[in-house]
């Protein structure tokens, strides 16, 4: 005896959803709901290499 496949109602209903804010999101429509931005600045004061952290030893 075969048993028919059933797809679950939510299961379709979530991937309808998901499908439909990735088309949005594409289009540009909500571009910046999902993307930020960071703004920063780095000086070169502020880096720090691997001979910094060792003390200089690292050769």
């Amino acid at each position: 005896m075969g048993r028919s496949r059933h797809t679950s109602f939510a299961i379709m209903a979530v991937a309808a959803i998901a499908a439909g804010a990735l088309l949005l999101e594409h289009t540009g429509f909500l571009a910046g709901a999902f993307r930020t931005e960071i703004l920063a600045r780095v000086d070169d004061g502020d880096v720090v290499n691997a001979a910094d952290i060792a003390g200089g030893t690292m050769r």
